[in-house]
């Protein structure tokens, strides 16, 4: 049996450098365990996000051809991440065509620049044909926009959306203002489902025969954008010449 109580003199030196060992591999683990959750989270935060506050602002101005068709120019902004920065511009033009009482046909393009998140940037070009009925239902409005969207992508690929807006309007009866509520739903060719809700509630005041003024709430629900889930403050100024 070996006596341990009388080691050789090269035997201290040997437990010493094992017992360093020991504890630099303890140190060493712990660090790990440190800097893995933090790895971790890093990666979670660099996830493109699900959610944003944005603040959405259009301008709308029309010329009168004749009695029913206007020319009609357009200009959109919208500010997110969190309303730090734009996030989305538009820019383009129609013709709007009333074909009888109730039914108005506006096809439309857009040129479309966004970054919805850091590392997404693109641009498209957009075409619209979009068909409006406004309805009256005693003291309400009833108003249907159906519309059909060409989005030509770059970076592809190029994709094809419906959108159906219902919206009831009614006259608040003070200060000439208008309340309304809407919802809008939208149909994606590239996923081949419904992939997104609007919901809206605003009041919307014609100033004058030439200006009228929007400003409303929207919750957007998206299961395939990102970010998809919005909450946004908007407001359309429309302009008639």
């Amino acid at each position: 049996m070996l006596d341990f109580g009388k080691q050789p003199g090269w035997v201290a030196p040997h437990r010493q450098m094992i017992s360093s060992l020991s504890s630099f591999h303890i140190l060493l683990l712990g660090a790990c365990v440190l800097v893995l959750p933090t790895t971790a989270l890093r990666g979670q935060t660099t996830a493109a996000p699900r959610d944003d506050t944005q603040v959405w602002t259009e301008v709308q101005v029309a010329k009168s051809i004749n009695s029913k068709t206007d020319v009609v120019l357009l200009g959109i902004m919208r500010f997110g991440r969190n309303v730090r920065r734009p996030v989305n511009e538009r820019i383009g033009a129609g013709i709007s065509f009333k074909l009888g009482k109730y039914l108005t046909v506006f096809p439309f393009y857009l040129h479309v620049a966004a970054q919805p998140i850091r590392t997404n940037h693109n641009t498209e070009e957009r075409i619209t044909l979009e068909a409006t009925a406004r309805i009256p239902l005693g003291k309400f409005l009833f108003i249907d926009r159906n519309r059909v969207e060409f989005h030509f992508h770059s970076p592809p690929p190029n994709f094809t959306q419906y959108r159906n807006r219902m919206q009831i309007e009614h006259e608040l009866g003070f200060g000439g203002l208008h309340g309304f509520v809407a919802d809008e739903v939208f149909y994606d060719s590239l996923a081949a489902a419904w992939i997104r809700n609007r919901m809206y509630a605003g009041i919307a005041k014609k100033v004058n025969k030439h200006f009228t003024i929007e400003v409303y709430y929207v919750r957007q629900n998206d299961s395939h954008s990102h970010p998809g889930d919005i909450h946004a403050l908007g407001s359309t100024f429309k302009f008639h010449l």
